[in-house]
């Protein structure tokens, strides 16, 4: 394979022949570089780079069956050491290893480890010490150490896998605080308590997305972005409810969050929003012929008109796609 220096150079021979013009390698540039904000993750993780996270999480298997065997016959002191002291040391080792290049993504196998060990260490040391881990009140304490934890460490070491996890935290410490606040509040249906709180979290997660495509940090955004649109649409589809305890508000909004979904999938050319955006309208389509249509014109009628909207959706992904998301 050519070095750097001598691919400079062919390029630079093609630009003084006129066999390309500048615009053109710019254009070239840009279509390699930016097919989609969430599509950078895929082409930067290689097999190497997805053999350590499989070796780090199956470390943390490992240690987890470990210490189920054997939690009877453990010292308190031994079930702190062997749960939070082995996320605290797979953090320094992360810490030590992320410092280098070459070997950054095994500092972020390690730090893998540490985010999966650590919330068992906490509980062990809330537990021995007493409290009752399993509620709500606990388990925001717990998930409000680690997002503080791993926050600081972002804003101390600038590493963008802290921000990962700090998002990740930063969501169960919303969930369980709000759990605690409710309580048992009879006012409340818990079902929907969740779905309108996972859409507040989507579309948190969206903001977030569009926030880091402004700072080029491309990876975090379409991660965000993917997580954010299924989240937020799922909801809205599950708040929708089916017949005969529909949600009628719910029902008729959800197209126009589709519509909107397909939009912004335009404007912020993120293959994310249109991939769920139009598997999200096929639902509803198969949603709202099954449940309103299928007495009336008779089933076979109904998977008909269902088929040829559902190939009209398909289409149109495909149109948005090659005209406005990979061109």
């Amino acid at each position: 394979m050519a070095n750097k220096e001598e691919i400079l150079q062919y390029i630079k021979t093609l630009a003084e022949q006129n066999v390309v013009s500048k615009d053109e390698i710019v254009d070239a540039y840009n279509s390699g570089t930016r097919v989609g904000g969430d599509q950078v993750i895929v082409k930067r993780l290689g097999i190497a780079e997805i053999l350590y996270y499989i070796g780090g999480a199956i470390v943390f298997i490992g240690i987890s069956i470990f210490i189920f065997q054997h939690w009877e016959d453990l010292s308190p002191f031994t079930r702190i050491i062997s749960t939070l002291g082995s996320g605290i040391a797979a953090y320094v080792i992360g810490l030590i290893f992320y410092r280098d290049a070459k070997t950054e993504a095994i500092g972020s196998a390690f730090y893998l480890i540490s985010a999966l060990v650590m919330p068992i260490g906490i509980y062990v040391v809330f537990d021995n010490a007493g409290f009752d881990v399993s509620g709500s009140g606990w388990q925001s304490v717990i998930s409000g150490i680690l997002f503080a934890a791993y926050l600081s460490s972002y804003f101390v070491f600038k590493k963008e896998i802290f921000t990962l996890f700090s998002i990740i935290f930063g969501t169960w410490l919303f969930y369980s605080f709000t759990n605690y606040i409710i309580g048992e509040n009879p006012y409340f249906s818990v079902s929907k308590f969740y779905w309108y709180r996972t859409l507040v979290v989507g579309l948190a997660y969206l903001l977030l997305g569009y926030f880091f495509s402004k700072t080029h940090r491309e990876q975090m955004s379409g991660f965000l972005y993917g997580l954010g649109i299924l989240g937020f649409l799922g909801a809205a589809f599950a708040l929708g409810g089916w017949k005969p305890s529909q949600n009628f508000f719910w029902e008729l909004i959800f197209p126009i969050l589709v519509f909107g979904a397909l939009f912004l999938s335009v404007h912020v050319r993120s293959s994310a929003f249109l991939t769920f955006g139009t598997l999200f309208l096929m639902a509803y389509i198969l949603k709202l012929t099954s449940e309103y249509f299928s007495d009336s014109l008779g089933w076979p009628l109904t998977l008909v008109i269902a088929g040829l909207l559902l190939i009209a959706a398909g289409y149109l992904y495909v149109f948005l796609k090659k005209k406005y998301i990979t061109k």
